[in-house]
């Protein structure tokens, strides 16, 4: 009949290919602080993080880096 096909990874979360959304976020926030501190600007990276709020309160929690 069918056979299984044993999965690359065991988990979403040791996928390395998937980035949790809300770590990727955090990262972002961060570099948006970090830039507006320095005085630089931080429109591309509010702009990333608004695309990965977007995705996150549309359900995702993972992000492929592929």
């Amino acid at each position: 009949m069918f056979e299984l096909i044993e999965p690359a990874y065991p988990d979403a979360d040791s996928d390395t290919r998937l980035v949790s959304l809300t770590a990727e976020m955090m990262r972002v926030a961060s570099e948006i602080n970090d830039a507006k501190w320095e005085g630089k600007d931080a429109t591309a990276l509010e702009l990333r993080w608004s695309q990965l709020n977007k995705a996150y309160m549309d359900g995702a929690v993972y992000h492929p880096e592929f």
